[in-house]
This record gives C-alpha cells, sequence and structure tokens, in this order.
C-alpha cells in the first residue's frame, strides 16, 4: 500500500510535464508560423491579402470599415474553419501526426498582417496589430495550439486500440474528453472574437487606412 501511495503522484507529475511540453512544442511551431508570416508579408500584395483574408482575417481596410457584429461574426467564423480542422484531424488515426500544421498556419496568417502592415504603414500598421488584433489573436492562438494537441493526443490514442499494448484509458470516456475539449475550445474561441470587436471598438478610430 505504501508502495502505490508513494509511486502514484511520481506518475501523475510526469504526466502533467509530459502535457505541458507537448503544449508548448506546438506553441512554438505556432510561432514559427508567424516569423515565417512576418517575413513574407514584408514583399506582399493587396490582392494576396484578399484572397486570404477569409481564412486569416487579413484584409484590414475591410476590417477597419466593417461593423462591430460582422468583424465578431468574421473572426469567429475564422477560428471555427481551423478548429473544424483540428476536430477531424483528432477524429483520423493519421490526422494527429499533422495536426501541428495548424497551429503553424494560424501564426503564419497572424505574421502575415504584421509583415504586411509593418511594410506598408510602417510603425503605424504595427501599432494596429498591438492594439486591435494582437489581443484576441494571442488568445485565439493558445486555443488553437492547446486544441492541436489534444488532437495529436486522441488520435495516438485511437492508434493504441490497435495495436498489441494494454489500453490504459477507455475509448468512450477518452473521446467524451475530447469532444468536451473541442466544445471549450470554441467558446473560448467566442471570447476571443468578443475581445477582437471591443478592442475594434475602443481603438479602431484612430487608425485610417
Amino acid at each position: 500500500m505504501k508502495r502505490i501511495i508513494l509511486s502514484s503522484p511520481l506518475k501523475f507529475r510526469v504526466h502533467g510535464s509530459g502535457k505541458n511540453i507537448g503544449f508548448v512544442i506546438f506553441c512554438i511551431v505556432l510561432f514559427a508560423g508567424i516569423v515565417f508570416g512576418a517575413v513574407s508579408g514584408r514583399s506582399a500584395d493587396s490582392e494576396l491579402m484578399k484572397r486570404l483574408d477569409f481564412i486569416f482575417q487579413t484584409n484590414y481596410h475591410i476590417r477597419c470599415s466593417q461593423g462591430f457584429l460582422t468583424a465578431f461574426v468574421s473572426s469567429f467564423g475564422s477560428s471555427v474553419i481551423f478548429l473544424v480542422m483540428i476536430f477531424l484531424f483528432g477524429l483520423s488515426l493519421w490526422g494527429g501526426f499533422v495536426s501541428w500544421i495548424i497551429p503553424f498556419f494560424k501564426g503564419y496568417g497572424y505574421g502575415l498582417s504584421v509583415g504586411y502592415l509593418y511594410g506598408l504603414y510602417g510603425f503605424y500598421g504595427v501599432g494596429y496589430n498591438l492594439l486591435i488584433v494582437l489581443p484576441g489573436m494571442f488568445i485565439s492562438s493558445l486555443v488553437i495550439s492547446k486544441a492541436g494537441y489534444e488532437a495529436m493526443i486522441n488520435s495516438v490514442k485511437m492508434i493504441s486500440i490497435f495495436t498489441r499494448n494494454e489500453i490504459r484509458d477507455d475509448p468512450q470516456i477518452q473521446m467524451k474528453h475530447y469532444l468536451k475539449m473541442m466544445f471549450v475550445s470554441m467558446l473560448m474561441c467566442a471570447v476571443s472574437s468578443v475581445v477582437d470587436m471591443l478592442f475594434a471598438m475602443c481603438f479602431s478610430w484612430i487608425f485610417k487606412f
């Protein structure tokens, strides 16, 4: 009995540490996407930004002129696209190995907008990103990174069902956990869209592109 009491906390700490490391790795992948996007954005043109606006919300001429409710809907819709893709990856046996792509492209979209606005408007464009885009983007980026990691974990656990190794978690319980995490992620994306809307209401009058 004593042996069980001593060993259980150790296993818990290792498991928690592994979760944190996995989440950090996905955040690093997202940051790499930001860097790559920022470098690419310096040479991007307005036509490219318009084509990518539906997914990345990169067209700031439209963003500054649209209503606040429309800004919320478009921001939330963009996040839902990423979440749906992550959700489907997590339900497939191979999806876990490519779920990191979604956080990378999420970061790429933000980096692209930063590089584009800096190249076009200098620090005026950077100020727009910091005051209006970054607060909501920061929340949604963390959510997408976390969801991508959960998708990878769920996919790997699905693979374990078809191996000879002992199944540690009930597949039904695991799937309920995964669905719950995706639902919470969607709620948090809605929160990030509200933050987007509020910061746009407070500061968009400063910027006229």
